[in-house]
């Protein structure tokens, strides 16, 4: 059995090892039951450590060539004896699946997958709230205006004509780019992984929000990135610790939701907004916007204040009620919203001249990252799913003509182009006004359904809870009474017939127990305030059994 190891090579000696012996059993050249040297030995013929030789064999043994025998020894199994069993998943499954983290996608379809329950987990709006007629009439002039079948092929960036409209829209949110600097995905997180694939190789550092979108973490894991969580505040990611933590940790990326924040509902200031543009600029990190919410903005309660018994306004870390936009009261610096348009209605559909219906004016203070920079450095993601309809699964890219070429290139690995007829819907949406007229009316009903909630909580929420009052968005970041675990309340709220997101599912590499998302566009409006009373009294029942620190008595 002669073997030879290169000392020189990139390939580990366990790995030359077993390939040498995985080839000469194959081959037939180690016959069946032919005893194979005691590790040791082996380890002294071939001069490398035991260790190396006992990795060797384990890995032979995991694929079926090899078995050991207690006082025999180790033996080349029969070819039979590795027929006909169940696959070898360990091994077959590739490094970056098994990078993974199942066991949060478990827990976050368990959250979800409560059927009679009052839905607060999803994370997807509720299907009632698309009108029947609306992609219906949609489709309908979209095939009827468009000779579809010269159309049926999209280039895999997207149709000039609906690229034309999306920088469009853009502009009109305060980014200037052209047709060119925008590419049409099926779906943000498609952009999103595509940005991985091109950008990020292993050990890279990426750096997010504590608590963040957990689809992203584990793109960002699966290509074995090292991934640090920057505290959040009231107002999102601390720009002021950013400096510190490039200077430290090197980073490749940085990726944010600053607008509506998922979990935490936080809106990140202006300043703020200028300071993370500014420092990665300096450390010549990328930057990408994830930023699916931000076209739903509601106003905040009108005088922006904590209730009397302390319940509302602020949490574990500093959220703080919102009032309408212009009028943020804090109980920090933080710069004021300075805009005298209407802050409800990012969707009202009143602008004239404007193809997609939205506003000309919006908030300044929710002017997308990617404008306040224009040397290419931020990568801006968004999607047509949380505004329109999941099923659409419709989004778009706008970057520095660099990124769009290369991304394309990586995307005819993964698909040739996002659905032709998702698109023709998407150019008819934007082509005719109905999306700024649709999110006009989602504002509203959203921004009501927010309101309930938060009126439902300063009813029923017991002593010690506390949440914030996020000014746009789908989500409300609360805080258990202290000695509470979210994990453990679920399964106590499902079984009452209310369901969340433990905070857990966003933590980046802390133990984050004692928060909750709430989905407040997901419920009925009828079913926010009993689903709430359920969910409190699980909590105040949940906390008369604990001894305040954590464990049950």
């Amino acid at each position: 059995m002669p073997i030879t190891l290169n000392r020189h090579s990139s390939v580990p000696l366990y790995r030359q090892l077993v390939n040498a012996l995985r080839e000469d059993i194959v081959s037939g050249a180690l016959a069946a039951n032919y005893k194979l040297p005691p590790e040791r030995e082996l380890a002294e013929r071939l001069g490398v450590n035991r260790a190396t030789v006992l990795q060797a064999y384990q890995q032979l043994k995991s694929e079926g060539l090899i078995a050991s025998h207690v006082g025999r020894g180790t033996f080349v199994c029969a070819s039979d004896d590795r027929q006909g069993g169940a696959p070898p998943w360990q091994i077959l499954f590739s490094d970056y699946s098994n990078r993974f983290t199942y066991h949060d996608i478990a827990a976050a379809d368990q959250a979800q997958q409560a059927p009679d329950a009052i839905d607060f987990a999803t994370g997807s709006q509720n299907p009632a709230d698309i009108p029947d007629d609306l992609l219906r009439s949609v489709s309908i002039r979209a095939f009827e205006s468009a000779d579809f079948h010269t159309t049926q092929e999209s280039p895999i960036e997207g149709f000039p004509q609906l690229r034309e409209l999306l920088a469009d829209h853009m502009t009109q949110r305060g980014v200037r780019c052209d047709a060119d600097n925008v590419m049409v995905l099926s779906g943000a997180e498609q952009g999103l992984d595509l940005c991985v694939r091109a950008f990020v190789n292993p050990g890279d550092c990426v750096l997010v929000e504590q608590s963040t979108f957990f689809p992203a973490l584990q793109a960002f894991r699966s290509a074995d990135a090292r991934v640090i969580g920057v505290p959040i505040d009231e107002h999102g990611m601390r720009t002021d610790l950013l400096d510190g933590y490039c200077k430290r940790f090197h980073p490749k990326l940085i990726f944010t939701i600053p607008t509506f924040q998922n979990p935490s509902g936080a809106t990140m200031p202006l300043r703020r907004r200028r300071e993370l543009v500014e420092t990665a600029m300096r450390y010549q990190c990328l930057v990408i916007e994830d930023d699916p919410y931000g076209e739903l903005c509601y106003s905040g309660r009108p005088d922006g204040a904590m209730d009397a018994g302390g319940h509302g306004g602020i949490d574990s870390v500093g959220h703080v009620s919102i009032g309408q936009v212009g009028n943020v009261r804090t109980a920090g610096n933080v710069d004021s919203v300075r805009d005298a348009g209407n802050a409800s209605g990012v969707g009202n559909a009143s602008s004239a001249g404007n193809a997609s219906g939205m506003p000309s004016q919006r908030p300044r203070e929710l002017t997308p990252l990617k404008g306040m920079e224009n040397a290419g450095y931020v990568i801006y993601l968004s999607t047509f799913s949380k505004t329109v309809t999941p099923g659409l699964r419709t989004g778009w890219l706008v970057a520095d003509s660099h990124v769009i070429a290369r991304i394309a290139a990586l995307r005819r690995m993964i698909d040739q182009h996002t659905s032709s007829s998702s698109q023709l819907i998407c150019m008819e949406l934007l082509s005719s006004g109905r999306i700024g007229r649709h999110i006009g009316r989602l504002c509203e009903i959203y921004g009501n359904r927010r309101n309930l909630m938060l009126d439902a909580l300063r009813r029923y929420a017991p002593d010690g809870m506390r949440w914030s009052t996020p000014l746009g968005g789908y989500y409300l970041w609360a805080r258990l009474p202290d000695g509470l675990r979210a994990a453990r309340l679920l399964d106590d709220a499902r079984h009452a017939g209310v369901t969340f997101m433990p905070g857990d599912m966003f933590a980046v590499d802390e133990d984050d127990s004692s928060h909750i998302r709430l989905n407040f566009v997901r419920p009925d409006s009828q079913q926010i305030a009993p689903g709430i009373r359920l969910l409190c009294d699980t909590i105040a029942e949940a906390a008369r059994g604990t001894d305040g620190r954590g464990g049950e008595r």
